[in-house]
């Protein structure tokens, strides 16, 4: 064999490698887990100066209200943040048909999702959105949705409720009553 013919030989096999991947990667269908990037909301706003302007992955409990949509956490419930499509917004098809389904039965059911946004930050007596919420996520990305876990489960991102996070990311467990 030419090194013309092993030169052709080897982009055929890279193209079909990198189509197998390709594959691989769309065939989950949304069902994805928990990105690794994706951190929980309690701890985007625990350290909201850091994320303030920047892209972030973020999981929590999406939610409609009268005038948009939120995002929650129950394991830090007093923060609601106001969501708002950039754009650009774009959406996994079987995240946006789950979040659909899940929304048609209750549209005030809360979704557990993981969004890719721009996290904003009020200053000096600015506010976001009709319930002018402290914080606002600007949503390019809904990259996962599924039924959220019964009341007093924490969502998939988060730890359950009771537990404590610290800074490091380490989570103690919750205390036995």
């Amino acid at each position: 064999m030419g090194s013309s013919e092993v030169s052709a030989a080897m982009r055929l096999a890279s193209a079909i490698a990198i189509l197998c991947l390709s594959f691989a990667t769309h065939s989950q269908g949304g069902k994805r887990n928990a990105s690794p990037e994706a951190m929980p909301l309690c701890e985007v706003i625990a350290n909201s100066s850091k994320y303030d302007g920047k892209l972030i992955e973020v999981a929590g409990l999406y939610r409609f209200v009268i005038h948009g949509a939120i995002l929650m956490d129950r394991s830090c419930p007093q923060a609601e943040i106001n969501l708002r499509e950039s754009p650009g917004y774009k959406a996994d098809k079987k995240a946006a048909s789950v979040l659909r389904s899940i929304t048609k039965e209750d549209q005030f059911q809360p979704v557990d999702v993981i969004l890719r946004g721009i996290l904003h930050v009020a200053h000096d007596g600015q506010c976001f959105g009709e319930m002018c919420a402290a914080y606002q996520i600007e949503i390019t990305e809904l990259m996962t949705a599924r039924p959220a876990p019964p009341e007093g489960r924490g969502t998939a991102g988060s730890p359950p409720t009771g537990t404590l996070l610290h800074d490091s990311g380490n989570v103690d467990p919750p205390k036995a009553m």
